[in-house]
């Protein structure tokens, strides 16, 4: 028995197994699809900080043309209405754990059949109770010399501190939505609940149904943050959270951290296993604050500390889908057999969109030891690559999530908002082919050796019918 033959066996026996469970398991698959549904919000929040704050420097522009004039009159006009072009970015990524904290129970509860908007109100209430308690405070601008208390308390405005809204709650949100729905999941199955009289119409009757998780739910929440800010002095339930995940925060956003993620993708697709789902479960979380935390940064003037975000992982990581195949689809135009040639044109539009599944199922390169090594390592290297990059300052990090179907050149330039990116993607894709290219050939030959050796038997078969005729 070869190498590989032992290797797909063991994989079968303990990788594939943990794989399927994952993939199957309901309450990973309600946090991936609830991270999801966040993409849009970033999307926007993204457009709406690109139009508030122009991504170039002014005093840099020496030369006068149409098109700096262009660029002079964006910044002055952006600069005078800041405030209100930041409001949908506000509204939308600095809003992030809230949504987030709805879209979670919402799917959960859908998964246990239970009533996906009851569950999403009950979440989206305890979250905000324990991140974002509300105060009374008073405008400055307001404040008169001599002015009484009682004239300032009348002057007082409900606040809501939006601190612990954004990214830095989005592990809070996870935590609070699915213990939520755990808790009216176990109210349901025992049947406790207000029972009213049968005259009470269903609508009504159905809405008394979440009187208690709700109060369940925000009694035990709102208690632990209690004791949580007696025992810290005062931090919140996000603050402590953010604390204890320091190290995964760090971990994960290291070369060794995104190295180590996205081996772990490759491995599962080379089994057959759509890689990118059963690992969104551990990233989607950390890029989601990383992104909302540079587009912060980004937004602030400040320096953009984190590599792992969107446009890292969907056109640096997977340019053209997993294993960065839009080089070997680039190669297979030109292959010699005519399979070859045949998926390369089938399956190079979809690449160039990151859409890949025709190519991995057709070449296949699921469970072929001739293309193992560089559909599992050549996103690796890409990684490496991308992160020593960003590392040295050569590129911007990202800061803008894009559509992932968006062509890697222009979703990298877009997601950095640096034209650099855009340029060394396209070198990555040279660097790919090259890596490719010697593994290629061999498949390609062996591939054109069998489809020589079966028109030779069809031809031998017709003139053998010949000669009999």
């Amino acid at each position: 028995m070869g190498f590989m033959e032992k290797f797909n066996q063991l994989a079968e026996k303990s990788l594939l197994p943990i794989a399927n469970k994952l993939a199957a398991q309901r309450h990973l698959t309600a946090l991936r699809n609830g991270m999801v549904s966040s993409i849009p919000l970033s999307i926007l929040g993204g457009v709406s900080l690109i139009i508030a704050t122009p991504p170039f420097n002014p005093e840099q522009m020496t030369q006068k043309n149409i098109f700096t004039g262009f660029l002079l009159a964006w910044y002055d006009w952006a600069q005078a209405n800041a405030q209100a072009l930041k409001l949908p970015f506000m509204m939308s990524m600095g809003l992030m754990g809230l949504f987030i904290a709805f879209s979670i129970a919402h799917n959960l509860a859908e998964e246990y059949e239970m009533p996906a908007l009851d569950a999403s109100i009950v979440s989206t209430v305890t979250f905000l109770l324990v991140t974002s308690p509300a105060f009374s405070g008073v405008p400055l601008n307001q404040i008169a010399e001599n002015m009484s208390s009682e004239e300032m308390a009348s002057l007082g405005l409900l606040s809501l501190p939006m601190q612990y809204l954004d990214a830095k709650g989005i592990f809070t949100a996870i935590i609070v939505s699915i213990v939520c729905v755990e808790i009216m999941r176990v109210l349901k199955e025992k049947n406790i609940r207000f029972k009213m009289p049968d005259g009470v119409p269903p609508a009504i009757a159905a809405s008394f149904d979440a009187i208690l998780p709700l109060f369940l739910c925000t009694g035990l929440f709102y208690g632990i943050s209690l004791l949580i800010q007696n025992i810290t002095g005062g931090d919140l339930i996000p603050a402590l959270i953010m604390k204890l995940l320091a190290p995964a925060m760090s971990g994960l956003d290291s070369l060794l951290g995104i190295c180590l993620i996205t081996f772990l993708a490759q491995l599962f697709w080379f089994f057959g296993l759509h890689g990118a789902s059963i690992t969104q479960f551990v990233r989607l979380p950390f890029m989601s604050a990383y992104i909302v935390a540079n587009a912060t940064a980004f937004s602030n003037g400040e320096p953009l500390q984190h590599y792992f975000t969107q446009p890292f992982w969907s056109y640096i990581i997977a340019i053209g889908g997993g294993g960065s195949t839009l080089a070997l689809a680039f190669l297979m135009l030109r292959a010699r057999s005519a399979q070859m040639r045949q998926l390369g044109k089938i399956a190079i539009i979809p690449s160039l969109f990151n859409i890949n599944e025709p190519l991995i199922f057709g070449t296949p390169l699921v469970l072929n030891p001739i293309m193992m090594l560089p559909f599992i390592f050549v996103p690796v290297i890409n990684s490496i690559a991308g992160y020593l990059f960003m590392y040295f300052g050569w590129i911007g990090k990202g800061f803008v999530e894009t559509p992932w179907t968006t062509p890697a050149p222009i979703g990298a330039a877009l997601g950095t908002m640096d034209i650099r990116a855009g340029l060394f993607v396209i070198g990555l894709i040279v660097l790919d082919l090259l890596i490719y290219f010697p593994f290629f050939r061999v498949l390609d030959q062996q591939t054109a050796k069998v489809e020589k050796q079966e028109e030779e038997e069809m031809a031998s078969v017709a003139l053998s019918q010949e000669q009999q005729i």
